[in-house]
């Protein structure tokens, strides 16, 4: 542990040395906890987790000239210090609420977005199957669960136009699982070319989703009349 945080610390200082004060008092309480074998007070335990969050937010998006930066690594080596000292538990401060939150939203978000590659990459697989084997309808039995799901996922998410091409796609499947239908009429009504433009943009959007959640809400449009989600580049500037 004392080596996991003296990297932490020493690259502190190196990107911004006047956050050398929280950097010295964080090495000394990870030093003096890890030689006296004892569980931590929930009260220093707390102020840790507090610095290392900022921390872990602060290195995400680094400015270096950011007066912030200074201020609240200070703040936070007061509370540490006071903490190791016995002080009595402080209240959580509106900052550092906020990055608790934003911490949490942060880590749902990747969540989400994981469920929703894996879901894709599930309906890929199948709809490619079928369409090397439209014969075989049974390796469609999946794709109704597999949308229904993603569409609660994107439906959460707020991403409502997303959510409507998804529904169209569930309208198309079904509509390929009856048993008067064949790969004829499927290539003529271009159900296959809308089925793969619908993929290939929900892939974007979820890629998106990773660095620019809010502008992934803007961008994306369902286009009722072709049935296909669509990329709308004058929104916000374009995806980047």
């Amino acid at each position: 542990m004392n080596d996991q945080f003296s990297l932490v610390t020493d690259s502190l200082v190196k990107l911004h040395p006047p956050s050398e004060p929280l950097a010295r008092v964080l090495a000394r309480v990870i030093d003096t906890t890890a030689r006296s074998g004892q569980v931590p007070g929930p009260e220093l335990a707390l102020e840790v987790a507090t610095a290392v969050l900022y921390l872990e937010a602060a290195f995400d998006d680094l400015d270096p000239s950011d007066p912030q930066l200074t201020a609240r690594t200070a703040r936070l080596a007061e509370r540490l210090d006071a903490a190791q000292a016995g002080g009595p538990s402080q209240p959580l401060e509106p900052w550092m609420e906020e990055l608790y939150r934003r911490v949490s939203d942060k880590q749902t978000m990747a969540s989400l977005v994981g469920e929703l590659r894996v879901t894709l990459g599930g309906l890929e697989k199948s709809l490619d199957n079928f369409s090397r084997a439209p014969q075989d309808k049974t390796v469609l039995s999946a794709v109704p669960r597999e949308l229904a799901q993603m569409r609660g996922v994107l439906s959460l998410l707020g991403l409502d136009q997303a959510a409507l091409a998804v529904v169209h796609m569930r309208e198309l499947v079904d509509h390929m699982l009856q048993a008067d239908t064949d790969e004829q009429q499927l290539r003529a009504a271009g159900t296959f070319d809308c089925l793969g433009n619908n993929l290939g943009a929900l892939s974007f959007l979820i890629d998106m989703l990773n660095y620019q959640p809010a502008l992934a809400k803007k961008v994306f449009v369902y286009d009722a009349i072709k049935g296909e989600l669509k990329a709308d580049r004058d929104a916000e500037g374009g995806p980047a």
